[in-house]
């Protein structure tokens, strides 16, 4: 069951950094202005609501998550590069982050509503042993997308 929800997560994978990669300029800075305010919004709830060590914990979290982002608008910022502003490539990889974590989770959610509960007996479950598969299928081909899409991005700048 494992390899399934690999398999999985590498589609989720392909079909986010795919759609972000493919969106004209029009969407792509409607989304970018977007996924700028949902950092935003999740950095005032850090702020705000949490007290010193969720504060200090979620400014690292919020750190990696903007360095994730920058790292996922390479192929965007390598394809576009002077024909779009570079805060349309930033805002771009940080909706990819942020859409990586959703449509994970929704996965997730929908499995478990599909799936049946744990044995109680032995308490194995095909949901978890998916799910697990899942992340790590997510963390093995973002990846990898991301260095097929950077490549054939710089290949086509410089051809």
């Amino acid at each position: 069951m494992g390899i399934l929800g690999l398999l999985l997560g590498a589609g989720v994978s392909v079909g986010v950094l795919l759609g972000v990669m493919a969106l004209p300029l029009a969407w792509a800075r409607a989304v970018a202005v977007l996924a700028g305010v949902v950092l935003l919004g999740v950095l005032g709830s850090i702020l705000l609501t949490g007290g010193s060590l969720e504060r200090s914990f979620g400014a690292i979290y919020l750190m990696m998550g903007v360095l994730a982002g920058v790292v996922l608008a390479l192929p965007r910022l390598l394809r576009y590069a002077g024909q779009e502003p570079v805060w349309v490539s930033l805002g771009l990889g940080a909706a990819a982050t942020l859409l990586l974590i959703a449509v994970s989770v929704a996965v997730d959610t929908l499995l478990g509503a599909l799936l049946p509960a744990p044995d109680p007996q032995t308490g194995a479950s095909v949901k978890a042993q998916i799910s697990q598969g899942l992340s790590s299928g997510v963390l093995l081909a973002s990846p990898v997308v991301l260095m097929v899409l950077s490549w054939l991005a710089w290949r086509g700048r410089a051809g």
